[in-house]
């Protein structure tokens, strides 16, 4: 049987090289922004179990992203490599554990495809530019996963520590879920089988005492920021606990309803989102998932013979729990990423083994018309959007184009590989892209980012930066430092304080400035918009400006008992 993935280890270093594209890319508000400024706030402080927003308490996610952004801040500087790389790291790890987890079940074939789809899904390029917690919960999860089946078929030690480790790093990572999702997976698939022996292994309680260890610095410092000051204002509540939030309300808090956080998108927001990041792999993962479907229904023998129950548990009962949360974002899907790819990989395993030509014939033709609506937008994208003028990327572009044309004419449309022929050549070429051009492109308009590196041109003293009405965590994230916010009423005894004022604000922030009687003279405009909720107005060039605000910044000093404003 020929091999669908012939040389996998050049592919996997070309995925980690394209991840590696991002890093130069500017950091994007606002979740990531505000990771790296938490991180920065960190260092300056030289506190690291209290966790603050530009000074304000902070209760939201839990302190692992800070504390290895932090880290590597020591060993690389402030800066987007420091706050990247991690992540890079860590989805490596995620692959490579996703390899050895589906090894122990099945064939060499399966595990590399398993973890090639995981590594070039959209999601994993997206989730290494646009850094989020899910990118630690994720891969920290499947790591556990497979170090305590490991530690289920060897019995030793190892597995199981650094095992329980992991799960401590994914609760550190997002919470509860960390611990969750293993157990719904690893135990699920231990009750099906009747592992009784396993079940009531006592190393489990060795387990439970290592996760302590390992989530204790946290825990001290969320008990001592806030279960001892319960006159703090926190999400603008009092009696706030710490202890409460982080095992109950930060998770579960968001199916019942008290977590502050809410947007209810319905119970399918993550179907149509997990069409399109865990492309180009989602057209066969919705196959596998109705024809699993219908052998639950039609073959309930299917099921006995079942080797390993984990990877459909690990994907189906997050994605129903997750689905019924007050508050969902895109990303947040990416947990059971893993394990999808495990459960793709193996059906299409089974798909080249079995005599399926003529469902081959359709799944291709159907990749093929999908596949070529992407090329199409990124024709839009690259040509109209943001066209290409760099002839490398060019070259990348038509490379990619040619190759897919070439394989849609002349390759055998019977085989699976040439399913994965065409989603790699388009896949990869795209996210090349995509890093390098569109990315760059649209951070232009980062407005907060490029008044930044304007005050750092100017040699302008971070301390007298303040910014109004505004979040703008990219201004903190360039120059290094904590903004703080000033308001209308402190604004006299601000200038007081400093001597001179540099605010950076928004069209209605100018208003208001205006409106109290202060002559404005702007020392510097940008157009502004939301990189992380791209409109089409913004992305046609004709509409583009007029989608979006601008953010001003300029200088205030005290002269003779008067407010006057100086280009």
């Amino acid at each position: 049987m020929e091999s669908l993935v012939l040389k996998p280890l050049p592919l996997f270093v070309i995925i980690v090289l394209i991840y590696c594209l991002a890093i130069p890319v500017d950091i994007m508000e606002i979740d990531s922004a505000q990771y790296a400024t938490i991180a920065q706030e960190m260092i300056l402080r030289n506190d690291y179990l209290h966790v603050y927003d530009r000074g304000t308490e902070y209760l939201d996610k839990p302190p692992f992203i800070f504390w290895i952004t932090a880290a590597f801040y020591h060993l690389f500087g402030m800066g987007t490599l420091a706050f990247k790389l991690p992540s890079i790291l860590f989805s490596c790890l995620g692959i490579f554990a996703t390899y050895k987890l589906t090894r122990i079940y099945y064939s060499r074939e399966t595990a590399v495809i398993a973890a090639v789809i995981l590594a070039t899904t959209q999601g994993y390029f997206h989730f290494n530019n646009d850094v989020r917690t899910d990118t630690y919960l994720t891969n920290s999860i499947i790591t556990a996963v497979w170090l305590i089946c490991e530690f289920l078929k060897n019995n030793k030690w190892l597995y199981l520590l650094s095992g329980f480790v992991m799960i401590g790093i994914a609760m550190l990572s997002k919470g509860p879920l960390g611990v969750i999702i293993p157990a719904i997976a690893i135990g699920g698939d231990l009750l099906i089988h009747k592992s009784w022996k396993s079940i009531l292994k006592w190393e489990w309680l060795v387990g439970v005492l290592v996760i302590f260890i390992v989530l204790l610095p946290m825990l001290i410092g969320l008990y001592e920021q806030f279960d001892l000051h319960p006159e703090k204002i926190v999400n603008e509540k009092t009696g706030v606990s710490g202890l409460r939030f982080f095992f109950w309300e930060q998770s579960f808090g968001r199916i019942t309803g008290e977590n502050v956080w809410k947007n209810d998108t319905g119970p399918f927001f993550f179907v149509p989102n997990i069409a399109w990041s865990f492309m180009p792999w989602s057209l066969p993962l919705f196959w596998a998932i109705f024809q699993e479907l219908f052998y639950l229904i039609k073959r309930p023998d299917y099921f006995k013979n079942k080797v390993e129950w984990i990877s459909l548990l690990g994907l189906v009962i997050p994605f129903i729990a997750l689905s019924q949360s007050h508050y969902k974002l895109p990303h947040y899907i990416y947990v059971v990423f893993p394990f999808a790819a495990i459960f793709t990989a193996n059906f299409l395993i089974k798909i080249q083994k079995s005599d399926f030509t003529n469902k081959l014939r359709i799944i291709n033709l159907i990749q093929s018309v999908v596949l070529a609506l992407v090329w199409v937008l990124a024709g839009l994208i690259f040509i109209w959007f943001f066209p290409l003028e760099n002839l490398p990327l060019i070259i990348v572009g038509i490379f990619g184009l040619l190759s897919f044309t070439y394989l849609v004419f002349k390759g055998r449309k019977n085989q699976l590989k040439y399913f994965f022929s065409v989603s790699l050549v388009t896949v990869l070429s795209a996210n090349i892209l995509i890093a390098c051009q569109f990315y760059p492109s649209i951070l232009k308009y980062q407005a907060g980012g490029q008044i930044a590196k304007e005050l750092i041109d100017k040699k302008i003293s971070p301390q007298n930066v303040y910014i109004y009405r505004l979040s703008a965590r990219s201004i903190d994230v360039v120059m290094q430092t904590v903004v703080h916010d000033v308001s209308l009423t402190n604004l006299m005894s601000t200038i007081e304080k400093n001597g001179e004022l540099y605010v950076v604000t928004d069209t209605q922030g100018m208003r208001d400035f205006k409106a109290q009687g202060y002559e404005t003279i702007t020392i510097s405009e940008k157009p502004n918009h939301a990189v992380t909720l791209l409109t089409l107005n913004f992305l046609i060039p004709k509409s583009r400006f007029n989608s979006m605000d601008n953010y001003y910044l300029f200088k205030i000093y005290k002269k003779k008992s008067r407010l006057f404003y100086h280009q």
